[in-house]
Order: structure tokens, then C-alpha cells, then sequence
């Protein structure tokens, strides 16, 4: 029942996900803005908020997620990010105070016909004013925490909570003699950018000043105070900023190429030649039991499916209509028939299904459980695919063992070398081939059932090796439909590489195979792959075949197609 309960969270955290980009789409006028797993994208670019105050976690309110949205949208639509990065100062602090300046600049912007959006930046700010308890424990906290409290009323207007006040007044007290005068400039000219970035320059720099601190981004808080900037500095803007990966304190693995220890254990094997002929007959009564009971409508998939995939073609001339181009042949009805108005012709447009669909399943240990549904949904969908004409595959990828296997010994053997990639053998399986029919894999198919195929996971190197054979069918359309329930994981690899090696890897391979012209529907049978994948769905939390094969379907239609971005 718990795993349900997560499913069914993912899922509601996946649609917020999406309406949150829809927001930021239309007020940022960008739409290539998406978020994966609360993170917002620009295609496989995360982008980052300038302010402290929009960096949200898990435990948020939902105004308070609306509202960091609603802060980035206005970010997009009225900063030019290179008037931002001409003006920005190059030290620490001057640059985290600037940065904070141009964000209440531009929601101090929001229409008036967008008060809910107003009211939410409101919340967010209140929420981190309130939530900042460590941070003022420090006269360098306390220092931020009050230019920021000052600055965000005096640009947006809003009032700083009652409580706020009192923490922050005898500072704000002492500021205002200086810095008073220099806020009111910026909030005279917060809607010319040009003529405000200057000022917020030397604004930013007159608080860098009274704390006195070096240029460069710290690489480890020792005081109260450091540890204070440190948590304000977390999760920054880079890019749009112009700072370096490096200086932005990314992990490791965000720069370094994914390495693999040994290939000499890999391999890619057809799934039927590892299961014994009576287990395969086995397998695939236990199937054809289950597809009966979930009462899989093959009339109405193959209806939805050929909707979904079409792909529209013109060929050939529709005659006899009554506008279009005029048809040279039917010119002598003028003379023979006055009244005659079909004297027309268009061009014919019709649907081909130019298509060729790969699933690609997770077969790892915890991917056991679902193997029922997977199972009878991937036999369901790729029988009516076969039905349309439409090439199909079906993939898994799974490894030779555990803990990493004879790679993990090769590595012991040679003196354990550090950094040394992936550390396990790559077991790579083929249910169907693009050139069987459904009718051909029926019992590779039902091997999905085989418990020891499922061990652990190389969730990146199994996308690259599914987008080469999909390649390789020459469709038009190339759609690939993963099918896990979390991240990739190998223990040994996970051990011995910096953190976050092989999830680096698969973002990576998934923008890549989008790049290269692959379709890649991700659906989740566990947590959001929305951070591995741009384009991703929680499927239903019921474990039923026949609505999780409506939301795929659903996913792959035109008019569907955005949403389930």
C-alpha cells in the first residue's frame, strides 16, 4: 500500500510539474520550459533561480511552489540576461545581493491583471523571511537577510511581516541612513533595466563592503558567517549568470564522461534462449491468463493506436469539389451544365503510419513486482502495433549480477584504481526483434516472467543502445516508451564513482537519443523520471492494465503530445 501511496504523490507531483511549465511558458514567453521532478529545463538545460527565496524544496505549500514559478516566468520575460552579466559584480556577496535586486525588480513587474500570481510571490518571500531562523543567528545573516527583507518592500511594495520586523528593524534601522536613499533610486527606475542595473551594482557592492569579503565562491564554510553565505550561495544561478559549472559547486560526475571500467562481460542476448522450453510454455499460458482477465480491448487500442501514430500524407488529387484549385478537366460542365459548381480539385491527404515503436524496460530487482501489468501491457500494445503495420521492439536491460559481478573483480584484481566507471557487466536482453511479428516473439515476450533476468540497472547505456536499433528501422516517426520504476542503480558502480555518476549518464544519453530524433514517452511504475527524461508520466497507482495503456496512448496523440511534456 505504501508504494501505491508514492506512486500516487509522483503522480500528483507530475502534474504540478506540468502546470507549473504551462505558467511559465505563458508569462515567460519561452516554450521550451519544462520541469522535470520540480526542476525547471530549458530542453536538457537546467535553469536556476537568481534569488535564495525561489529555491523550493519537497516541503512547500502550494502557493509557495505556484509562486517560485510565477518568479522565474517574470524572470524569463523581463531580464536581459546580458545587461545582467555586464553589470554583475564578480565577488560573493555582491553578486548573490545583485542577483536577489534584478528578481524583486521583475516581480515587482507582475501585471495587475495576475493577482494570484502576485499573491503567490508574496507567500514565497514571506515563507522564506519567516523560515530563516539559522540564517540570522549571524551578523552576516543577519546583515542578507535584512538588505533582502528592505530591499523586496521597497521595490514590490509589500509589507514585511509583523514578526520579520522585529528581528530585522534594528538592522534595517542602520542601514537606512545609506542605503535608504539608494533603494529608492532602484525602485524609480525598476522598469528600465539599463538604468537599473548600474544602480543595483553599487548597491550590491556598498553590502559587500561592510562585510569585507574576498572575491571567489567559498569552498568550505568555517565560520558561523561563511556557513551563513554558503546556505544563501546553494543552488545559485550558473548559466544564466555566467558562472562556471565548477565555481557553482556541482557534483563531480556533472562534468566528468561516463567511463566503463571493462566490457569484456557484456552482453546482449535474445531473452528465449535463457529460459527452458517448458518454462516458456509455462510463461506464456500465465500471460494469455492474465491478458483475459484485464480484458484488453484490442478493437478499441487498435482505433486509439492508429489515431495516435498517424502521420499526415498528401498523394494524389480529390475532384469534383466545389473550392480548391481550379480542375481543367470539368471546365467543358461550364458550357454543358451552367449550375455545375464542383469544378474543383485539392490535393488528397491521407494518414500513413510511418512508425516504429521500441519499449524499453528497466529490469531491475525492484521492477519484479510490476512484471505482471508490464507484461501484459507490452503484449497487448505490441500485438495491435503489429496489427498496424507498425515495426516494434521490446527491450530490457538488466546486469550479469550483483554488487558488481566479474567487472567489480577485474577492478579488485587490478589494484581497485580510483574513479573507475562502471563497475558491473551490462546485460543487455532482446524480448522482440524489429523483424518478428508478435505471433514469432509470443514466448520471448513471456520470458519478461524469468525473476533472476532482474538484478540491477545501466539506465544510460540502455538508451543509447535502444536509440542505434531504432535508428536502424528507418521510420519517420521514431518513438521510444520506457517503462521503470526510479533511477539507475549498481551498488559497486554507485560505491567507488563520485555521486550521482550514473543518473549524469542517463540525462545525458536520454537528451542526446531527443536530439538524434527519438521520441522518448517515459512512463513510471515507481517515483518521477521527470529529472532523467523531458517528456515523462506517472502511470495510474492501480496496477490495471487498461488504464495505464489509455495514458500511454494518450501520451503519444498530437494534442496530447504537449501536455505530456
Amino acid at each position: 500500500m505504501n508504494a501505491l501511496t508514492d506512486r500516487a504523490a509522483a503522480r500528483a507531483a507530475h502534474r504540478l510539474d506540468v502546470l507549473r511549465a504551462t505558467t511559465v511558458r505563458a508569462i515567460g514567453q519561452d516554450p521550451e520550459v519544462r520541469f522535470r521532478a520540480g526542476a525547471p529545463y530549458r530542453g536538457g538545460t537546467p535553469l536556476t533561480m537568481l534569488a535564495p527565496h525561489l529555491r523550493v524544496d519537497a516541503h512547500d505549500d502550494l502557493p509557495c511552489l505556484r509562486g517560485a514559478a510565477d518568479g522565474l516566468a517574470l524572470r524569463l520575460r523581463h531580464t536581459d540576461l546580458a545587461v545582467h552579466r555586464e553589470h554583475r559584480p564578480d565577488d560573493v556577496v555582491g553578486g548573490l545581493v545583485f542577483d536577489q535586486l534584478e528578481q524583486y525588480r521583475v516581480e515587482s513587474l507582475v501585471p495587475q491583471w495576475l493577482p494570484g500570481a502576485a499573491a503567490n510571490l508574496a507567500r514565497r518571500m514571506e515563507h522564506w523571511l519567516g523560515a530563516a531562523d539559522d540564517l540570522i543567528q549571524t551578523t552576516t545573516g543577519l546583515l542578507l537577510h535584512s538588505t533582502a527583507a528592505m530591499a523586496w518592500s521597497h521595490l514590490t511594495r509589500c509589507r514585511v511581516p509583523a514578526l520579520v520586523q522585529e528581528v530585522t528593524e534594528p538592522m534595517r534601522a542602520a542601514l537606512a541612513t545609506e542605503f535608504g536613499p539608494r533603494i529608492s533610486q532602484l525602485a524609480a527606475v525598476r522598469r528600465e533595466q539599463p538604468l537599473f542595473a548600474p544602480l543595483a551594482a553599487e548597491f550590491a557592492a556598498g553590502i559587500a563592503g561592510l562585510l569585507g569579503t574576498p572575491a571567489g565562491r567559498p569552498r568550505r564554510a568555517r565560520s558561523a558567517g561563511q556557513r551563513a553565505l554558503a546556505s544563501l550561495l546553494h543552488g545559485s544561478a550558473t548559466e544564466d549568470t555566467g558562472m562556471s559549472t565548477a565555481d557553482a559547486g556541482l557534483p563531480e560526475s556533472e562534468v566528468d564522461e561516463y567511463r566503463i571500467f571493462t566490457t569484456a562481460h557484456d552482453r546482449e542476448q535474445e531473452a528465449v534462449d535463457l529460459v527452458r522450453p517448458a518454462q516458456r510454455n509455462e510463461f506464456r499460458h500465465r500471460l494469455d491468463n492474465l491478458v483475459h482477465r484485464a480484458r484488453m480491448n484490442r478493437a478499441k487500442l487498435r482505433r486509439d493506436l492508429a489515431v495516435a501514430l498517424a502521420i499526415p500524407a498528401t498523394g494524389g488529387w480529390d475532384h469534383g469539389l466545389e473550392s480548391g484549385h481550379l480542375d481543367g478537366r470539368r471546365l467543358t460542365s461550364l458550357i454543358t451544365s451552367p449550375a455545375e459548381t464542383r469544378l474543383f480539385r485539392a490535393e488528397a491527404t491521407t494518414a500513413k503510419v510511418d512508425v516504429s515503436v521500441t519499449f524499453l524496460l528497466d529490469c531491475s530487482g525492484s521492477m519484479k513486482q510490476h512484471v505482471p501489468v508490464t507484461a501484459v501491457l507490452v503484449d497487448s500494445l505490441t500485438r495491435v502495433l503489429d496489427e498496424l503495420g507498425v515495426s516494434t521492439e521490446v527491450l530490457g536491460f538488466s546486469t550479469g549480477g550483483w554488487n558488481g559481478g566479474r567487472a567489480a573483480r577485474d577492478w579488485a584484481g587490478a589494484g581497485r584504481p580510483a574513479d573507475p566507471g562502471r563497475l558491473n557487466d551490462r546485460l543487455h536482453l532482446v524480448f522482440k526483434s524489429q523483424n518478428q511479428s508478435w505471433r514469432r516473439s509470443r514466448y520471448g515476450l513471456a520470458c519478461l516472467f524469468k525473476a533472476d533476468l532482474f538484478r540491477e540497472g545501466l539506465g544510460g547505456e540502455a538508451v543509447r543502445w535502444a536509440a542505434s536499433r531504432a535508428h536502424a528501422s528507418g521510420a519517420q516517426r521514431r518513438i521510444m516508451l520506457v517503462l521503470s520504476d526510479g533511477s539507475p542503480a549498481d551498488s559497486a558502480t554507485a560505491a567507488h564513482n563520485a555521486t550521482g555518476f550514473l543518473e549524469t549518464d542517463l540525462r545525458r544519453a536520454a537528451d542526446h537519443a531527443e536530439f538524434d530524433g527519438i521520441e522518448i514517452r517515459a512512463f513510471s511504475l515507481g517515483v518521477d523520471l521527470g529529472d532523467f527524461f523531458p517528456r515523462s508520466l506517472v502511470l495510474p497507482a492501480q496496477d490495471a492494465a487498461r488504464p495505464m495503456a489509455d495514458e500511454i496512448i494518450a501520451a503519444l496523440c498530437p494534442a496530447r503530445r504537449a501536455a505530456a511534456q
